[in-house]
């Protein structure tokens, strides 16, 4: 019980943190925790001076741990630099007025500096200003709770242990400022490479799987497996490659498949297709998902009539004597990740195996399309019936020749 209440507290507000703020949380979380504990154990010592000072001590404690609750709570509403700010007001408060309670060089002021060293990890590299105002203000307040123990208090020092005294303190604080500085310099490098190397994976991570797709695998660990009424489904293959894999050497085909496949990949971003993958020399793409759009049979028709021309272009400038086939298909879908490590976004459905058919089963340097693809886009685009072929599996399908773009007339 014990156990799992320290578990909300100190992860409270981390769920919906920015990834930057994962850290100072945590601690914000775990320092308020530890002063709260801290505080507890002076409440024997209060009870036990109860007649000398010991009911005021009392007071503050109390007060310190019935503010310090709100802090996860703060933290869990994101108001991150709030939470922060409350703590140090709440633990400087504490001090101060335990240190003049007393009335005794009980060194609690020492506390001070612990919290200066504590500072670089408060907060982000945005929140520096706070970072040195509350590290400089930790130090001064060290510093003139030492003045007024020397002045104010009865000493039982001669004037040159008191002014040794001072001077040890002077540079315990120093040391402490120049620490803080070294960590603060250390911390804020180690966040710079995180960063770099978290954008670093993050693209990764992007040019894998579809950007919402991998922002809900980040999130969460659940199945990824999405059902869409429709969509558009785009194969291409490029015909007699593999007798051109007898005829250039590994580097040259890897140039030429590069070039090819990087094209066909801008023409899919700019008609805002999913690039789905690639494998050996046949390329796939997808319309509609995983964001929905009533446009994806339209986008798919255009990105293939783009991609015929590119090809064509590469080749005539390669001299190569090679095709292209594409086959074009709509219908229900399913699509998600399967497995555990190398993700990939795949799809399945009746439409996704007409699709490859429609290429398999197609001409070189020609569109072949179903015809619920026919139907949804002939408004947009010139067709020619090529009839009915059989395709296995499937049986008889009316397919049509995706031929251009309609002209407008008048």
């Amino acid at each position: 019980m014990l156990r799992h209440l320290l578990r909300i507290w100190v992860w409270a507000g981390i769920a919906r943190y920015p990834n930057e703020y994962f850290t100072p949380v945590r601690i914000t979380n775990i320092i308020a925790f530890l002063v709260i504990v801290v505080s507890i154990l002076q409440i024997p010592s209060a009870l036990w001076f109860w007649h000398a000072q010991g009911a005021y001590q009392l007071l503050i404690t109390s007060l310190t741990i019935s503010t310090l609750i709100w802090v996860p709570i703060l933290n869990h509403n994101a108001w991150y630099l709030v939470a922060k700010l409350w703590l140090i007001t709440v633990y400087t408060c504490n001090l101060i007025a335990t240190c003049f309670l007393w009335q005794l060089d009980l060194y609690i002021h020492f506390f001070y500096l612990l919290a200066v060293i504590c500072c670089p990890f408060f907060f982000t590299e945005r929140e520096a200003k706070y970072k040195w105002s509350f590290s400089i203000l930790f130090c001064g307040l060290f510093v003139v709770t030492e003045i007024y123990y020397q002045i104010f208090l009865p000493q039982y020092y001669d004037v040159a242990q008191q002014s040794f005294k001072f001077a040890s303190a002077c540079l315990l604080a120093l040391a402490s400022i120049l620490c803080s500085y070294h960590i603060q310099k250390n911390v804020s490098k180690s966040w710079k490479k995180l960063a770099h190397e978290r954008k670093r994976s993050e693209q990764l991570l992007l040019n894998i799987l579809p950007s919402s797709i991998a922002q809900r695998l980040k999130n969460s660990n659940e199945p990824i497996a999405d059902y869409f009424a429709q969509a558009s489904i785009l194969f291409a293959d490029i015909q007699d490659f593999t007798p051109l894999c007898k005829k250039r050497t590994p580097q040259q085909l890897f140039k030429i498949l590069n070039e090819i496949f990087c094209r066909f990949d801008e023409l899919s971003i700019k008609y805002g297709l999913e690039k789905i993958k690639t494998s050996g020399d046949g390329y796939m793409a997808a319309g509609g998902l995983p964001v929905a759009t009533a446009q994806h049979a339209i986008q798919c028709c255009y990105c293939a009539l783009d991609m015929q021309h590119e090809f064509k272009r590469i080749c005539s400038l390669q001299k190569l004597k090679i095709g292209l086939r594409i086959g074009i298909g709509c219908g229900e879908v399913v699509a998600g990740i399967i497995g555990k490590s190398k993700f990939s976004y795949d799809m399945w459905g009746e439409a996704v195996n007409l699709a490859s058919r429609m290429e398999s089963h197609g001409q070189s340097n020609k569109i072949q399309t179903t015809e619920s693809t026919y139907e949804l886009t002939k408004h947009a685009f010139d067709y020619s019936l090529r009839g009915k072929i059989h395709v296995k599996g499937i049986g008889p399908v009316t397919t049509y020749w995706l031929e251009g773009r309609k002209q407008l007339t008048g």
